[in-house]
């Protein structure tokens, strides 16, 4: 086989792989507004402050599972929310050497 027919083989394959690619990407809109066959529209007018309300309870968990500890058994420490430990190399950084040496270096 020559190189033309590689060359030709070869963009006709990426074609194909892209079209199949683009093609199953493609959304298709609903064409009624959301609204069920036989009344309103099924969306909640309340969406965005369920969303809202979510997130904040979420965020709520998280932040109470952070200040109960370590509390679960050794293993299974991966599904929770821990702050991280205090550690004295934090202050090293720009602010130790500030402390250490002032603002004149």
């Amino acid at each position: 086989m020559n190189n033309a027919k590689r060359y030709t083989l070869a963009a006709l394959a990426t074609a194909a792989i892209a079209v199949s690619v683009v093609g199953t990407g493609i959304a298709q809109a609903s064409e009624d507004n959301g609204a069920a066959p036989d009344g309103p529209a099924t969306q909640s007018p309340t969406q965005g402050l369920s969303a809202i309300l979510g997130t904040a309870d979420n965020g709520n968990f998280q932040l109470m599972d952070a200040l109960n500890g370590d509390n679960r058994p050794d293993g299974a420490n991966g599904v929770e929310s821990e702050f991280p430990p205090a550690d004295p190399r934090y202050v090293e950084g720009p602010v130790g050497g500030l402390v250490k040496n002032g603002p004149q270096g």
